[in-house]
Parts: C-alpha cells; structure tokens; sequence
C-alpha cells in the first residue's frame, strides 16, 4: 500500500506541475524570509526584487562581456574545425556526412527561435504565478500556528508545529550555509580565472556560484566550461594550471569550508543528491531539477523529527543527533 500511495503521489505531482511547482518555489521562499516579515512584509518585497535585480544585472553584465568575443572564440573554433577537417582527410576518415549535418543545420534555426520564445514566455508566466503566491503566503503565513491548533488536537498540532518549526531552522542555516559557500567558490574561481588570463573570468564565477548549490554534480560541470576555454584559446599549460586550480577551490570548499560551517547535523548522501536531481528534473524538468536538493533535504530533516521514520532520514541523508 505504501509503495501504490507513493506511485499515485509521484504521478499526481507530475501531472500537476504546473500548479504545484509555482507553489513549492513559493513555499522555500517563504521559509527563507520569513523571520525578516516581523519587520515589515514591504522590507521582505524590496529585498527579494532587490535580489532578484541584482541577478539580473549579473547576467546582464556577463552577456555584456560574452557578446564582443563571440567572433573571435568562433573564429578560433572555425580555424580548430578546419584543421581537424584537414587531419581527418589526410587519415581517410569520413566527414562530408558531419559537414552536410552542419550545414543542414541552419536551416532549423528559425524553429529553435520559436521554441525559445515560448520557452522564455513560458518561464515568464513561471516567475509572476511564483510572486504571487509568495506574496499570499507572506500575508497568511503568520496565522498557520493558530490554524494547524484549531484542526488538530493540542498533542499532535504541538508535534507538527515542532516539527515544522525545526524543519524551517535547518533548512534556513543550510541554504544560508550553500549561499556564502557559494559566494566564496564564485568569487575564488573567478579570481583564479582573471590571475590565469582566462577569458570570461567574471562569467565562470558565476556560473560556479549558481552550479555549487548542487552537491558533487555542480562543483564537477562548474570545472569543465573555464577549463576547456583555457586549453582551447590559452594553450595547455593555462588549460592545466586551471584545471588544478578551480580543482583545489572546489575540494577546499567541498570538503572543509562547508562542513565546518555548516556542521555534521546534516550531510547528504552524494548518492542520494544525484538521484534528487534526476527524480526531481523527471518530476518536474530543470526547476524540478533545482528544488530536488533543497526538496530532498527538507523531506529528511522532517523524518527527523519523528522516531517512526528517524530510520528514514538517517538512511538517506547520514543526519547525526
């Protein structure tokens, strides 16, 4: 029955994605600021735009410096395609069907255009249902206490507000914990990138501050992009010495900084963080995929605070009392 209930909740929540991951996003929110509402739900708005102008004008700045260089990196990767062209014929090895495929390519172009204007609208619409129901919930969230006491008898209202309360404090501390771990590998990569001479120093900071929110998966993906840039425009020691480098940084920060900081009360299984993601992203596609960690922890750190599924949360996520 449990396994048949589990099968119904996974396809329910699949089905309705489009009311329930609005609602989710809307609810971490929530959790996140919701100590700063005792001091006025006006303050808590202005911040969260001010941070979400502050993202914004990040990504803006990195197009900023991407747009000028993008003829000259595709310059350098026609020269690198001609002379592997020129190697691979010299050897006898086929490459009329890969250069048709290229140029038969383009002609999808306007297609792909379309499909990324529905894509922007449709993360538009995302982003003002989001708002709005974070904007009801900071209106009503004061009052689930006295709520959760008048539907439930005073023992089992006491245990779940308990039990909702502590789930908030952990999960806040651990995404304040993954937010300045974050800043910091941003910041240090970036840093490492600009001393190398590595272009787009700026851009690999913060597309490592944003992929160290995903343990182990994000710290790997977030090495590739600077890595490759370096060995294919700045030659291969540069490509090496950066591959070291950003290396350091991550396994410093992975495994010293943040468990330091954020201490041994929650550590989630390498394992266990890779399958959120995928369960999650198949749920949900790429916001599923970036609720899954946050979502995952927030299950264990709630089966923690009940002995019949303690067994649960010490399986899956290694929790020490």
């Amino acid at each position: 029955m449990a396994i048949i209930a589990i099968i119904l909740i996974v396809a329910a929540l699949k089905a309705t994605q489009a009311i329930f991951m609005p609602l989710v996003f809307a609810f971490f929110i929530v959790i996140l600021v919701h100590p700063l509402q005792r001091l006025s739900l006006i303050l808590v708005l202005l911040l969260l735009l001010g941070v979400l102008g502050l993202g914004l004008g990040m990504l803006s700045l990195s197009a900023e410096i991407i747009e000028p260089k993008v003829a000259q990196y595709l310059n350098q990767l026609q020269q690198i395609v001609e002379i592997g062209q020129s190697w691979a014929s010299s050897h006898g090895l086929p490459i009329a069907y890969f250069t048709s495929n290229v140029n038969g390519s383009l002609s999808q172009f306007t297609p792909q255009a379309i499909g990324g204007i529905k894509s922007l609208l449709s993360a538009i619409s995302l982003f003002v249902l989001v708002v709005s129901l974070l904007v009801l919930l900071l209106l009503e969230v004061s009052q689930y206490r006295e709520k959760v006491q008048r539907a439930f008898p005073s023992r089992s209202s006491d245990r779940i507000i308990d039990a909702v309360g502590n789930t908030s404090k952990k999960l806040r501390r651990y995404l304040l914990v993954m937010t300045f771990t974050s800043f910091l590998t941003g910041i240090l990569t970036g840093i490492w990138c600009f001393v190398l001479g590595v272009d787009l120093a700026l851009v690999w900071g913060l597309i490592a501050f944003v992929l160290n929110y995903i343990p182990t998966l994000g710290s790997i993906i977030a090495i590739i992009p600077p890595t490759f840039v370096a060995f294919i425009f700045q030659g291969v020691g540069r490509g090496v010495a950066t591959l070291i480098g950003l290396a350091v940084i991550q396994v410093v920060m992975g495994n010293f900084v943040d468990p330091r900081v954020q201490g041994k009360s929650l550590q989630l299984s390498p394992f266990i963080a890779l399958f959120s993601i995928v369960f999650w992203g198949w749920v949900w596609g790429i916001p599923g995929a970036i609720l899954g960690v946050p979502m995952t922890i927030s299950i264990i750190l709630f089966c923690q605070e009940f002995d019949a599924t303690r067994g649960v949360a010490i399986v899956l996520g290694k929790i020490e009392n």
